[in-house]
């Protein structure tokens, strides 16, 4: 009896011990922002935010507080305007009171630089860092007496966006030549960006260039078609080819020109004929009523 009584026992202590542990697990840090907080920034780009703070599991000694953003002007990064607390790092650990409900802080800061500018006399390197992604507005997580996490912390992510580098990557997939792409990534990524995106552009208005040649090709082709003669025809799309397009253009203008006069002049003549014919013809219907009538 005394060892069933033992066992019992035993397993009552195991189920509140199981029970506690799954209600300290159930709890979670909630963070409610308010402020400017996109998932997008530029770099140096300056946060101000408000985070209130619920969830606190009991089983808390600590908050533990970290930022990826940099302290700006005179303003503190953590302002705990109702603890009267304040702190310039990025790192803080807040000790939890008993039956500490909320926190209010303030979170003040300013987006990482990612680009480094080096100066060699007169080549310009812009390097930048290849992590733009990851970056945090707040990891908040609670802690024990030694420091051990507990389960419920709460976490916010920013990408830094770099406008160059989008613009760039643009630039490069309007080239079709793949060797010339790579090769145009590889300046940009050691430094040579200013280069890289001259020589990309040389290449984009080439290209522009070249389907401006192949519309004007279309047009004048087009306007060939205006002529009957064959041979006048391949004469022009010859002097055309070989690169003399206005004089080409200004040619068969000119050709079409004098085509459409002549048909005009031949219309005139003719309508001159018929409208003579038909006054002729009225002319003699009434002289011949007038011998009738005598």
């Amino acid at each position: 009896m005394r060892k069933g009584h033992e066992a019992c026992a035993l397993t009552l202590c195991l189920l509140c011990f199981f029970f506690s542990v799954l209600a300290g697990s159930a709890s979670a840090v909630e963070v409610h922002v308010e402020g400017d907080h996109p998932a997008e920034v530029k770099e140096k780009q300056v946060i101000s935010c408000v985070l209130t703070i619920s969830g606190i599991p009991s089983a808390a000694d600590y908050l533990y507080f970290d930022t990826d953003l940099e302290k700006y002007d005179d303003k503190p990064v953590y302002n705990f305007t109702e603890l009267n607390l304040q702190s310039n790092d990025s790192h803080f650990e807040l000790p939890v009171k008993d039956n500490m409900k909320k926190i209010v802080v303030q979170l003040n800061g300013q987006v990482p630089g990612i680009t480094e500018v080096q100066q060699y006399e007169k080549l310009t390197l812009v390097k930048y860092d290849s992590k733009r992604t990851g970056y945090a507005y707040y990891r908040i997580k609670p802690t024990d007496e030694k420091g051990n996490t507990i389960q419920g912390s709460d976490t916010s992510i920013f990408t830094i966006e770099i406008t160059d580098i989008n613009s760039f990557e643009n630039k490069a997939a309007q080239i079709e030549d793949p060797f010339l792409s790579v090769y145009l990534q590889d300046m940009f990524d050691r430094g040579l960006v200013t280069e890289a995106n001259k020589l990309a552009d040389y290449l984009i208005g080439k290209k522009t260039e070249s389907l401006a040649s192949e519309e004007e090709g279309q047009q004048f082709k087009e306007k060939l078609n205006g002529f009957s003669d064959p041979v006048l025809s391949m004469k022009l799309q010859t002097f055309f080819d070989l690169g003399l397009h206005n004089e080409s253009n200004e040619l068969a203008d000119y050709l079409l020109q004098k085509k459409a006069e002549e048909s005009s002049l031949k219309w005139k003549y003719a309508l001159g004929f018929l409208i003579a014919a038909l006054i002729g013809f009225v002319i003699g219907v009434k002289l011949k009523n007038s011998e009738e009538e005598e």
